[in-house]
């Protein structure tokens, strides 16, 4: 398995679910509140019972209970596990989510069509029916993960917005960027390698022509929505004839739309298409090739073309939830919590088609 989906730990040990700690317990929501800076709205007594109780468990996982680790690691998976899903957000977007049970399958539902051979006929002759198929077939899942060392002696100490604050958004930010790259790989690769009708386009660059073709094939599946990084959507500035010539002199014939791309650096529609910007954080834990900036999560060249209205082939599956194991290590006796959870994506054969893609190849295309 891609060491970008997975983190190796020694000695690790799937913490066990006592049972004591769920979603809605109030020890879950003030943590999360107390995690973030917030005050809980909870009552006083609650407060303090809860926050004595967490530093209890502190302790004992200092001493190495691991009962009270496991109790500690389902309060902080309660906590990022929502936030963690909102990523669900942007798949809905681009496809349909689905989120199963651990005894379930992942399956993608593909359609088809028959019989449509519509003709002229004789008053008394009989025609054929376009009739409507679907079948299903069963997909492979990745396990994301991501961890962070947790300190205990924080939590002892009633520090609820220090290293476990910063772990946990790392943790909630590294793995929804790592599933939004990977359904972007397997968006890249069924598009590139489909067979028979497909919408795939490579160029050095985005230019206007690649874009008008592609807008005249996909209009055809109805509205369409453009969406990508910053890199490749910036690039339709120059199609709607905004040019800076000098650093004080804007020449355009639509004030509005200069207006527009001067507060927010692009054109929010093209050709009736929607324009959409998709959110590229960050990987401050990686430089990019040269060694010059920082890597990004997402890849940069991809434009997409996403008709409004249709049933979308991207289909995207998260099996189960949020789960969790501890281990220790050995050189620093840091304690370290792995978070890890399911996850699969596919294109459903035969409707491929369905989602136009133009390739920049100024950038690196994605890969698993």
């Amino acid at each position: 398995m891609s060491t970008i989906y997975e983190i190796n730990m020694s000695n690790a040990q799937t913490d066990v679910n006592t049972g004591r700690v769920k979603q809605n317990s109030k020890i879950v929501e003030v943590f999360s509140a107390l995690s973030a800076g917030k005050r809980p709205e909870v009552d006083d007594k609650t407060l303090d019972k809860s926050v004595a109780t967490i530093k209890e468990l502190s302790s004992k996982a200092i001493d190495g209970d691991n009962a009270a680790r496991s109790e500690i690691n389902s309060i902080i998976r309660f906590s990022i596990e929502p936030k963690l899903l909102e990523v669900v957000r942007l798949f809905d977007f681009m496809g349909t989510y689905r989120r199963i049970g651990y005894n379930e399958a992942p399956m993608m539902k593909t359609y088809g069509y028959e019989s449509i051979d519509s003709r002229f006929q004789a008053s008394s002759s009989d025609v054929p029916f376009a009739a409507v198929n679907w079948r299903e077939y069963p997909i492979g899942t990745q396990t994301i993960s991501a961890g962070f060392a947790v300190d205990y002696r924080e939590l002892q100490n009633g520090n609820f917005d220090g290293n476990i604050r910063e772990g946990m958004n790392q943790v909630q930010i590294d793995m929804q960027n790592k599933m939004t790259y990977y359904v972007m790989t397997v968006l890249y690769n069924a598009l590139k390698n489909a067979k028979g009708v497909k919408h795939f386009a490579e160029d050095n660059g985005i230019t206007k022509t690649a874009v008008d073709n592609m807008l005249k094939s996909m209009r055809r599946y109805g509205k369409v929505n453009i969406a990508g990084d910053y890199s490749v959507v910036s690039q339709f500035n120059d199609f709607a004839g905004f040019k800076q010539f000098s650093a004080d002199e804007i020449r355009y014939a639509n004030n509005i739309v200069a207006e527009e791309i001067r507060q927010t650096g692009l054109v929010s529609m093209y050709n009736g298409a929607f324009v959409t910007e998709l959110p590229n954080a960050i990987n401050w834990t990686q430089l990019n090739k040269d060694g010059t900036d920082y890597d990004l999560y997402m890849p940069q060249g991809l434009l997409f073309f996403l008709p409004r209205g249709s049933v979308s082939p991207l289909q995207v599956f998260l099996r189960g939830g949020l789960t969790t194991m501890t281990g220790d290590d050995i050189v620093t006796r840091q304690h370290l919590t792995r978070f890890d959870m399911e996850f699969g994506a596919g294109v459903a054969e035969g409707m491929e088609d369905q989602i136009g893609l133009i390739s920049d190849t100024n950038f690196d295309a994605p890969t698993f």
